[in-house]
């Protein structure tokens, strides 16, 4: 099932303040930003320092996972933009701090408190959906991809370079991950005058 929910930049910036004042804020903080950059959950849960941080702590320019690390059987790509750079190498000073010297290539961005290991994807929904709720927003940890997807297209990106930097293997799939909503459907109407 796709989700049509329409969320407002400002509103995604009161979760993210919200974020801030709840236990473990620098992780759930992190995975919304995986999260609104178009990363899937599957993809996000098991990254690793080496996968998105170069030896000396800054971002890498695309995160390259290995099909272990994605849907299906195919490896994916994920570009930075600079918004999400900075995120991530503030977080990588967390991690540093976090982990001191046991920081390492193999260490898990997000893991859980109890075993050390990375969140499963039902914690991680579950997470997304609580936090979503207390805004009155329908959604957990996909809605960020939608959101992506739809905020690119909008913002007039061709359908066809979404698709690939979504990782999607048709065109198709991309289309019904566009959101849609009143403003815009009005907006359009009003282009058919005489």
């Amino acid at each position: 099932m796709v989700n049509k929910e329409f969320v407002k930049d400002s509103k995604l910036k009161d979760i993210l303040a919200y974020i801030k004042g709840i236990n473990h804020s620098e992780q759930i903080r992190m995975m919304f930003f995986c999260s609104l950059n178009g990363l899937r959950c599957i993809n996000f849960r098991c990254l690793q320092v080496k996968d998105v941080f170069n030896a000396d702590g800054t971002a890498k320019d695309v995160i390259d996972l290995s099909c272990d690390k994605n849907k299906g059987k195919f490896s994916a790509k994920y570009y930075i933009n600079n918004q999400f750079r900075r995120e991530l190498e503030n977080y990588f000073k967390y991690l540093t701090t976090k982990y001191g010297e046991k920081l390492d290539g193999n260490t898990y961005l997000f893991t859980s408190q109890k075993q050390n290991k990375p969140f499963n994807r039902v914690s991680i929904c579950r997470i997304f959906s609580t936090i979503y709720q207390k805004f009155g927003i329908h959604g957990a940890s996909h809605l960020g991809r939608h959101m992506f997807i739809t905020k690119m297209i909008n913002n007039g990106i061709n359908p066809f370079l979404v698709k690939q930097l979504v990782n999607h293997r048709n065109i198709q799939t991309t289309q019904r991950y566009y959101n849609t909503n009143p403003v815009q459907l009005l907006n359009a109407v009003e282009t058919a005058r005489i």
